[in-house]
């Protein structure tokens, strides 16, 4: 098993300093993020665990962002979670959900942390 790199989990630009931990809004736009100086609190702790779970579970991509298929058509997807040792992000469930008289796509995502006990 294999720990994960703060780039993994937080973006390309991302680094740290014994007080700080640095997290460009740049690199989470390939999970569909928009950076703006107002962005709320709730979009930016998504797009980053959105980011983290790209690591461990998703679709195979081409250079535009397009998901790459099989001869039947079927998104070609890949699973991680095994490969790393303290941590698991996986998506659970996808509905659709109305709030506030608009619908929204609503997806479960599972996050499980892994501490030795010995």
């Amino acid at each position: 098993m294999q720990a994960l790199t703060l780039q993994q989990l937080f973006g390309e630009s991302a680094s740290q300093t014994a007080t700080e931990l640095v997290i460009k809004k740049a690199d989470l736009v390939a999970v569909g993020f928009t950076p703006a100086a107002s962005n709320k609190a709730e979009q930016l702790v998504v797009a980053i665990i959105l980011y983290a779970l790209s690591n461990f579970q998703g679709y195979l991509t081409d250079e535009n962002g397009n998901k790459i298929t099989d001869e039947n058509n079927t998104p070609i997807g890949y699973d991680n979670r095994q490969l790393y040792e303290l941590l698991e992000i996986f998506r659970w469930d996808a509905y659709a959900k109305e709030r506030n008289g608009n619908v929204y796509l609503t997806e479960t995502i599972i996050l499980e942390s892994y501490v030795q006990t010995d």
